[in-house]
C-alpha cells in the first residue's frame, strides 16, 4: 500500500511540473505541498492557484488523508480519504511591505473514502460504514508569509463537511508547508 501512496505521489508532481510549463508563461501561477494534521491522522495537502487579480485567485488542491478509528479502546481500524477540492479564494488582509496576507475561501469538495483497507467486516456491530465516493463543501483560511520573492510559507486551516460520508462526516485539517511562485 506505501508503494501505491509514493507512486500516486509521484505522477502528481509529474502532472504539476508539465502543467507549470503551459500555463507559467501567460498566467499568474503557484503550486504548494501542505504537510496536515487531523485527529488520529495525517495528510498531504498539493494545490496549484491561479491569481487572475491582486486580491484573489482560484485554487485546485488535492488532498489525502490516512487515520485510523478508534470506536472503542480495544478496537481501531485504518480509513485514507482522498479530495479533489475547487475553491474561490480572496484576500481578507495584507501588508506587502511585512510580506503576510490573510485569505480566505472554499468550494465545492469530492473524493474517495477508502475505509477498513476496502473490508465491510468488522470485528464488532457498532459501525456500518462502506467504502465510497463522497462531495461536499470546504472552507479555508491561509496564512502566507513571504520568505523570499519565489517562495513563501503557507499555514492553511481548512474544515470540510462530506454529506454523504459513512464516517466522519466533518473533518478540520491543520498544516504548514511551502508555495512556489512562478515568475
Amino acid at each position: 500500500m506505501k508503494h501505491y501512496h509514493l507512486c500516486f505521489g509521484l505522477l502528481l508532481a509529474a502532472l504539476i511540473l508539465s502543467v507549470q510549463e503551459c500555463f507559467s508563461q501567460r498566467s499568474y501561477l503557484s503550486i504548494g505541498a501542505v504537510p496536515t494534521y487531523k485527529t488520529d491522522g495525517y495528510g498531504i495537502q498539493l494545490n496549484a492557484n491561479h491569481y487572475h487579480s491582486t486580491t484573489d485567485y482560484l485554487q485546485v488542491s488535492l488532498v489525502a488523508t490516512f487515520s485510523k478509528e478508534k470506536p472503542n479502546s480495544g478496537v481501531e481500524f485504518p480509513y485514507d480519504d482522498y479530495w479533489l477540492n475547487l475553491g474561490y479564494f480572496t484576500t481578507i488582509l495584507t501588508s506587502p511591505k511585512r510580506g503576510i496576507s490573510f485569505y480566505f475561501g472554499g468550494g465545492p469538495s469530492v473524493g474517495y473514502k477508502y475505509i477498513n483497507n476496502g473490508e465491510t467486516d468488522f470485528p464488532f456491530d457498532a459501525l456500518d460504514a462502506e467504502s465510497s465516493f463522497i462531495y461536499g463543501a470546504y472552507a479555508s483560511f491561509e496564512m502566507d508569509f513571504f520568505v523570499s520573492d519565489a517562495f513563501s510559507l503557507i499555514i492553511p486551516i481548512n474544515g470540510y463537511y462530506h454529506f454523504n460520508s459513512d464516517l466522519n462526516d466533518s473533518t478540520l485539517l491543520l498544516g504548514a508547508g511551502l508555495r512556489y511562485y512562478f515568475k
